[in-house]
């Protein structure tokens, strides 16, 4: 399986850092660069965080970008269920975190995208894998070569 074949969700952290062009992590660049070639959904939660952390300009930039997809993300404005939450909040994911979780598991995402240390080295036990951003290039990259 290849995130090309799924429905992914790109953390926070990956549209920040890619609209921002972070030179720390340019495969986040490079990946919003490539979003014609996934199939990107969109949680309340990360929308939010967007919201919270990016300026006027970059919120406009984001905008853009998602318009001129092909097809556009599967946007889900739910709020995350309370137990779900509470159950990843057990397994030692902080609240935020945790309420992505609870996203990525109502939509049946198996894949999250991140450069969160928490989620890529810490954390065990869930139910969807994660990759950086430098990984999902490398697998896309794979999957154009087959």
């Amino acid at each position: 399986m290849s995130i090309r074949d799924e429905w992914i969700v790109l953390d926070t952290n990956i549209w920040i850092f890619g609209l921002r062009q972070t030179p720390e992590f340019p495969a986040c660049a490079t990946l919003l660069r490539n979003l014609d070639r996934l199939q990107i959904a969109l949680p309340r939660q990360v929308l939010q965080e967007l919201q919270a952390n990016l300026g006027e300009g970059e919120l406009r930039a984001l905008f853009r970008l998602l318009h001129r997809l092909p097809a556009l993300p599967n946007i889900d404005w739910q709020k995350a269920s309370g137990e779900t939450v509470a159950k990843y909040r057990r397994m030692g994911c902080k609240l935020g975190d945790a309420v992505i979780c609870a996203h990525l598991e109502k939509l049946n995402i198996k894949t999250l995208v991140t450069e969160n240390r928490d989620f890529l080295i810490e954390l065990s036990g869930l139910p969807f894998r994660t990759i950086d951003a430098n990984e999902a290039m490398e697998e896309l990259k794979a999957a154009s070569s087959q």
